[in-house]
């Protein structure tokens, strides 16, 4: 559970109910032209600039949740955080220019020329509290639960290491047990084969109908790392064309774990969507890309080559002037397409991809 906010581009005022209906309007809707909205570039950088994991792949997790997805930006913020990102991000959002939805307070943080000042924390004193409450209900819920004997001795031995003991989680958010240590190491993207359990998975593919919350994008995180399984890899497929970005390239890197090359295809529908041709990113191009290889490698090299060549292709046709965050990852992709380093650009084979070249299921 956590506190959240949505983050907008809007040219007008709007009430609490207009941006809940436009919210709800953007979760619901599909489209095409997968490129967020440019309008969030500024905000996207801002929030960069203080919070460095924004910015760069990193094992070390920003301190709350945030995901662009095409026409706005979520933002899930522990409790015990809420003062200061609630702060940052209506700092962020007033000077770039975009708008602030708190659902939980049922207001929203306009900028300039609508509103003088940023969205202040004031008033959110109250859900802290109910979440206090409800949180300390839990827990005391959970101390009047029996525990057997194991249980018993796992919570002894916990006290024993000290009330803070520190406990290793995989990035797939479950803890990393002793039991659990050896196949984390040998593979941290893939769920552990005793948590592969068919009431999980269902369980998983449950919560992909609701709509984006942190509960979904977890769900979404370990059905991607799910063996092969006809029923995983029917609820993935769908997520390919999500508007939410996140949700999308996991699904790529999901099917790739499923390795059916019959979903090549689509995840290069969707390569090309992430790409700078259809106005999307560089960066966002490196998940659906590395999908699709190893998609691809189950076919051939040729076929490998092939996807390399598009993909080079696409990841020029229409740059522009790129931010600084855009670039973050461009020697992974340079990587992935096998390109020569700056200096040395000789020809590649993709050059006979231009700008506007259709995605693959079109051509």
């Amino acid at each position: 559970m956590t506190y959240d906010l949505i983050v907008l581009p809007v040219d007008r005022a709007l009430t609490n109910e207009e941006a809940s209906a436009e919210v709800e309007r953007l979760q619901r809707s599909l489209g095409f032209g997968f490129g967020h909205d440019r309008r969030l570039d500024p905000f996207i950088e801002a929030m960069g600039k203080r919070y460095w994991q924004l910015r760069t792949r990193t094992p070390i997790p920003a301190p709350f949740e945030f995901d662009v997805a095409r026409s706005y930006v979520f933002v899930g913020i522990p409790w015990n955080k809420v003062d200061e990102v609630l702060t940052a991000v209506a700092e962020s959002a007033h000077a770039t220019g975009v708008a602030v939805w708190d659902p939980q307070r049922g207001i929203v943080g306009l900028p300039q020329p609508w509103a003088e000042t940023p969205l202040s924390t004031e008033g959110t004193e109250e859900h802290l509290q109910q979440a206090d409450e409800a949180q300390g209900a839990v827990g005391r819920g959970l101390m009047a639960t029996p525990m057997d004997d194991e249980e018993l001795a796992r919570r002894e031995a916990d006290d024993d290491a000290g009330e803070g003991a520190f406990r290793a989680m995989s990035p797939l958010g479950f803890e990393i047990t002793p039991e659990l240590a050896d196949e984390v190491a040998a593979d941290p993207g893939r769920m552990p084969t005793s948590l592969q359990a068919p009431e999980l998975r269902d369980e998983l593919i449950e919560i992909l109908a609701g709509t984006m919350t942190p509960e979904r994008h977890q769900a979404i995180v370990q059905l991607a790392g799910w063996d092969p399984d006809p029923a995983v890899a029917a609820a993935l497929r769908p997520l390919l064309v999500s508007d939410d970005v996140f949700a999308a390239s996991r699904a790529a890197a999901g099917l790739a774990r499923q390795r059916d090359v019959t979903d090549l295809p689509a995840v290069m529908d969707l390569l090309y969507r992430l790409s700078p041709a259809d106005g999307a990113s560089q960066a966002t191009m490196v998940e659906p890309l590395r999908a699709a290889l190893a998609l691809a490698e189950l076919a051939g090299p040729e076929i490998v080559e092939g996807v390399r060549v598009r993909a080079r292709g696409w990841r020029v046709a229409g740059s522009t002037r790129r931010p600084a965050w855009d670039r973050e990852l461009d020697p992974e992709l340079d990587a992935l397409l096998e390109e020569p380093a700056p200096g040395d650009r000789r020809a590649t084979g993709g050059g006979s991809a231009r700008a506007g070249s259709p995605a693959p299921s079109e051509g």
